[in-house]
C-alpha cells in the first residue's frame, strides 16, 4: 500500500504534462458511464418507486473534515437516527433506520456487500473517514430494490468509492477540535498515464480523547487502487483497509442505581439530566468504577460527594481501558465492459480479511460462570465458588470471499438488469482470560501467559440471484418489477462462551452444533408517473431475513429461530418547481416473526430477542425546500411513524430467582420514536458557505412496554459548520486551492442521550425497580479543519 501511494505521488509531482495531455484522449462521458455501471445493479434508478436520497461527492468531501463517522450524515435524512459511545461522532458509531436497528440495514461499496455475515451488522467504527474515498451514496428506505448480502429491513445503503482522477492531483487534509479529538490524511493521483492506466490512493486517521472517559481512540483507512481503461471496457483493482483501536463504552451511564444496591436520589440524581450536576455524565463502567461513601452504618452518606475511581490492577497499577480492536481489508477486482450503448456488463471477484478482539476489565466476577474455573474456598463453613478480578479477551478471524456478476440492457423504453451473487464466509470465534487477579489461580490455568475458555467456527454461503425491469409506457408513466431469490447455508459448531451448570455443581461450555438452510423467494413491483415536476408512485415488497448468530447461541434450549418476513407498501408524491420542493412518503411495513427484545439479558448486558408473530411500522416521511434567493436555501425533513407489538410477552428477573412473565395486548416498538425532525439553513456566495442544523428526536421507549420509567427522554440540539474556499488562478507551488473550516456541534449545550438501555429491572416483593444506563453525548464541541488541494 505505501508503494502504491508513493509511486502515485511520484507520477503526480513528476508527470502532469503528460496525464494532463493524454486524460482528454478518453471519452470522458463513456468513463462515467463505466463507473456508474459498477453500482448501478443495487441502485434505484430516478423513476423507481421507492424512497430514496441521494448524497453526491461534494456533500461526502465537506463533511469527511469533520472526523465523523458516515452515518451521522445521513442521519441529516428522513427517518434515519445516529449517536456514538464515546459522545463525539467517532469511532463505534451506530444508526437505525426506520427503528430497524444496524444488522436490518443493507449496506455496500461497489455493489460489494459490507455487512458482517454472522451478526448482519456493519461496524462504522471499521470504516474511519469513509466519506473521504467515496464519490457518491444512496440510502433506499424499507425493503428497496434488490441488492447484494443480508436483507434490508430498514433500509439500504449504497456506496460508491470515487472514480478516479483523470488529471494529477494532491491532497492534504488536517483538523483539529474538542476532546483532543485530531484527524490527518490525504489523497494522490497520478492522473490518466499512456493514455490508459490511474494509479490513485488515500490515507486518513482520526484520533480522540472522547468524550465518555476511557473512549479514547485511533481509528483510519487506507486506499490504494489501479485501473485501465480502454475504449469501452475499465478493469480496476482496489484495497480498501481500515483498522481501529478505540474505548469502549458500551454498558453506558446507569442514572440511578449505579452498583445495583445503593439508591443515589439522596444525592439529588433523580434523571440522566442530573448526572451533569454531580460530574458523573462522563462516567464510564467499563473503565472505573464509583466510590459511595458510606457513614458508620454503612448506609449512603450524602454528605459526601461521589467520586469515580479507575480498577486497580494486581502490582498496583490501573487497568487503562476497555478497547476493541479490529482490522479488515477489501479487495475487490472489477472487470466493466459496455460493448453497445445498450449493453454493459460488470464482474466482480472480492476478498475481505478481517481480525478484532475486545479486551475488557472483569471486576470480581464468578470464574465458574463467566470462565469454567472451577475452584472453591470454604466459608462459614461452606463451599464457594471463587471470584477474582479478570481480563477476558474476546475475539475472532474472519475470511469473506465473493463474486459478482451483473447485466444491464437500456434504451428508449426499456432498462432491465440481472445479477448473480455469491458469498463464502469462514470465520474463527475465540475467548482468552489473560490476567487473574489471584496468581495461584493464574500459575494453574494458564499457559503461554492466557487461558483459553472457548472456541467455535462458522461457515456461511450466501448465494442469489435477482432480475429487475424497468418499462416506460404512455407519457411519464413507468412499471418497476423485481424478482430475486436466495440461498443461504450456516453452520456452526464448537463450544461457546455460556457455560451451563452440571448436577456436580460445576460449570463448563455449552456446546454448539447448528446447521440451517434457507430459501427465500422475494418479489417487488411498483408504478411511477413523473413529468413536468411532478412525480406519484407506489410499490409493495416482499423480503425475507434469516437469523444472526446471536438468535442461535442464545436461544439454545429454546428451539432455533424462525426467519423473519416484512411486506412492505409505499407510496408517495413528489413536486420540484423553480426554487421549491416538496414531497411526501407513506409506508405501512407488516412483519411476520421479528425479532425484539423480551427483557432477557446476555452475559455482557445484551438484550436477548425472540421471535414475535405480529407487529408493523406506519409512517410518513415529508421533505421540502425553498430557494428564495440565489446564496440562500432552506430545507426541512420529517418522519412521523407509529410502530406496534401484539400480544408481546416480557420478561422479568425476581429476587426469588423465577422469572416473572407480563404479557402486552399492543404496545410501541423499542428504539422507535415516533418523530424525528431536521432543519437546516444553508447560506453559499463566492467562496463561503454555512449551514445550520437543528435535529429533534421525540421520546423513544427502552424496551416493549411502553413505560415512561424506561424511556429515552425527546431531546433537540443544532449544529453549524462553515466553511471558506479560496482558489488561485496562478498557482502557488501547485497549489490551487484552500479551504478552511469549522464545525460547533450541539452550540446550545444540550445535556442529552442518544441511546440507552435497561440496566436493571426486577421485581422485589411485588414491587418493580428499574434502572436506565444512557449513552450521554458531549456538549458543546467544535472542529477547526484546512484541506490544501494541488
Amino acid at each position: 500500500m505505501k508503494k502504491i501511494i508513493g509511486v502515485a505521488l511520484a507520477a503526480a509531482c513528476t508527470c502532469p504534462s503528460q496525464a494532463a495531455g493524454e486524460q482528454n484522449k478518453l471519452d470522458t462521458t463513456r468513463v462515467n458511464n463505466l463507473n456508474e455501471v459498477v453500482v448501478k445493479a443495487v441502485r434505484a434508478p430516478k423513476s423507481s418507486p421507492f424512497a430514496v436520497e441521494n448524497i453526491n461527492k461534494p456533500e461526502l468531501e465537506r463533511f469527511a473534515t469533520s472526523g465523523k463517522e458516515l452515518p451521522m450524515l445521513f442521519a441529516r435524512t428522513p427517518g434515519v437516527l445516529a449517536w456514538s459511545e464515546n459522545g463525539v461522532g467517532t469511532g463505534t458509531v451506530y444508526m437505525r433506520m426506520r427503528g430497524a436497528a444496524g444488522s436490518r440495514i443493507n449496506v455496500t461499496v461497489d455493489g460489494v456487500p459490507l455487512n458482517s455475515p454472522e451478526d448482519q451488522c456493519v461496524f462504522w467504527a471499521n470504516m474511519n473517514s469513509y466519506a473521504a474515498l467515496m464519490g457518491s451514496a444512496q440510502i433506499q428506505r424499507g425493503i428497496g430494490s434488490s441488492t447484494n448480502g443480508d436483507g434490508a429491513f430498514g433500509g439500504a445503503v449504497s456506496l460508491a468509492t470515487a472514480a478516479p482522477s483523470m488529471k494529477p492531483t494532491v491532497e492534504v487534509t488536517g483538523s483539529y477540535g474538542s476532546f483532543n479529538t485530531y484527524r490527518f490524511g490525504g489523497k494522490v493521483s497520478t492522473g490518466l498515464l499512456w493514455d490508459h492506466l490511474v494509479l490513485d490512493g488515500a490515507y486518513h486517521e482520526t484520533n480522540t480523547d472522547g468524550y465518555i472517559h476511557g473512549t479514547s481512540g485511533r481509528s483510519g483507512s487506507y486506499y490504494g487502487g489501479l485501473t485501465w481503461f480502454g475504449d469501452r471496457f475499465k478493469i480496476s483493482y482496489k484495497n480498501i483497509g481500515n483498522f481501529e483501536h478505540t474505548g469502549q463504552a458500551w454498558n453506558g451511564v446507569p442514572a440511578c442505581n449505579y452498583d445495583g444496591d445503593t439508591d443515589l436520589k439522596a444525592w439529588g440524581i433523580k434523571s440522566y439530566k442530573d448526572m451533569w450536576k454531580h460530574g458523573l455524565g462522563k462516567f464510564n463502567p467499563l473503565y472505573e468504577s464509583l466510590n459511595i461513601p458510606m457513614d458508620d452504618n454503612w448506609a449512603p452518606d450524602p454528605s459526601q460527594p461521589l467520586t469515580t475511581e479507575r480498577y486497580k490492577m494486581r502490582d498496583g497499577s490501573y487497568w487503562d481501558q476497555t478497547t476493541d480492536n479490529f482490522e479488515q481489508s477489501h479487495n475487490i477486482l472489477n472487470f466493466t465492459w459496455q460493448p453497445t450503448d445498450r449493453w454493459s456488463h460488470s464482474i466482480t471477484a472480492h476478498y475481505t480479511y478481517g481480525y478484532g478482539y475486545y479486551n475488557e476489565f472483569k471486576q470480581n466476577t464468578k470464574l465458574a460462570s463467566k470462565f469454567g474455573i472451577n475452584e472453591m474456598y470454604v466459608k462459614d463453613g461452606e463451599l464457594k465458588l471463587v471470584k477474582s478480578d479478570a481480563i477476558r479477551k474476546k475475539g475472532l478471524t474472519q475470511n469473506n470471499y465473493g463474486a459478482l456478476y451483473n447485466v444491464n440492457y437500456k434504451d428508449a423504453l426499456w432498462d432491465v438488469t440481472g445479477g448473480l451473487s455469491m458469498q463464502l464466509f469462514r470465520c474463527n470465534h475465540w475467548g482468552k482470560v489473560t490476567y487473574i487477579a489471584d496468581k495461584t489461580l493464574e500459575e494453574k490455568y494458564f499457559t503461554n501467559g492466557r487461558y483459553k475458555y472457548y472456541d467455535s467456527d462458522a461457515d456461511k454461503n450466501d448465494w442469489s440471484w435477482f432480475f429487475k425491469a424497468n418499462r416506460k409506457f404512455g407519457k411519464g408513466w413507468n412499471w418497476f418489477l423485481d424478482m430475486q431469490m436466495r440461498y443461504v447455508n450456516y453452520q456452526t459448531d464448537g463450544i461457546n462462551d455460556h457455560f451451563e451448570q452440571g448436577a456436580d455443581g460445576n460449570y463448563k461450555n455449552q456446546s454448539i452444533n447448528i446447521n440451517e438452510n434457507y430459501f427465500f423467494v422475494n418479489p417487488k413491483a411498483g408504478i411511477s408517473y413523473d413529468a413536468n415536476g411532478h412525480k406519484v408512485y407506489a410499490s409493495i415488497a416482499y423480503a425475507n431475513r434469516e437469523p444472526e448468530r446471536n438468535n442461535f447461541t442464545d436461544n439454545i434450549g429454546y428451539g432455533n429461530p424462525s426467519p423473519e418476513r416484512l411486506l412492505d407498501i409505499e407510496w408517495g408524491y413528489q413536486y420540484q418547481g423553480e426554487n421549491w420542493f416538496a414531497g411526501v412518503n407513506f409506508y405501512y411495513m407488516k412483519y411476520v416473526n421479528q425479532f425484539v427484545m423480551t427483557g432477557e439479558k446476555s452475559d455482557i448486558g445484551e438484550a436477548l430477542t425472540r421471535n414475535i408473530k405480529d407487529s408493523y411500522r406506519l409512517g410518513a416521511e415529508l421533505s421540502a425546500g425553498w430557494s428564495p434567493l440565489s446564496w440562500l436555501s432552506v430545507e426541512g425533513n420529517a418522519a412521523l411513524s407509529r410502530n406496534r407489538l401484539h400480544n408481546f410477552k416480557e420478561c422479568v428477573e425476581s429476587w426469588d430467582g423465577a422469572a416473572v412473565w407480563n404479557t402486552y395486548k399492543s404496545s410501541t416498538i423499542a428504539f422507535s420514536p415516533s418523530a424525528i425532525l431536521n432543519g437546516f439553513v444553508d447560506v453559499h456566495f463566492a467562496g463561503f458557505r454555512a449551514t445550520w442544523h437543528t435535529n429533534f428526536v421525540s421520546k423513544q421507549y427502552l424496551d416493549n412496554t411502553e413505560n415512561s420509567d424506561r424511556s429515552l427522554p425527546c431531546y433537540s440540539q443544532t449544529n453549524v459548520n462553515a466553511s471558506y474556499t479560496f482558489n488561485f488562478a496562478k498557482r502557488m507551488l501547485g497549489l490551487k486551492q484552500i479551504v478552511l473550516g469549522a464545525d460547533f456541534n450541539n452550540i446550545f449545550n444540550r445535556h442529552y442521550a442518544a441511546s440507552g438501555y435497561v440496566y436493571y429491572d426486577w421485581y422485589n416483593q411485588g414491587k418493580r425497580n428499574s434502572t436506565v444506563a444512557y449513552i450521554p453525548m458531549a456538549g458543546f464541541n467544535c472542529m477547526g479543519t484546512i484541506t490544501l488541494k494541488f
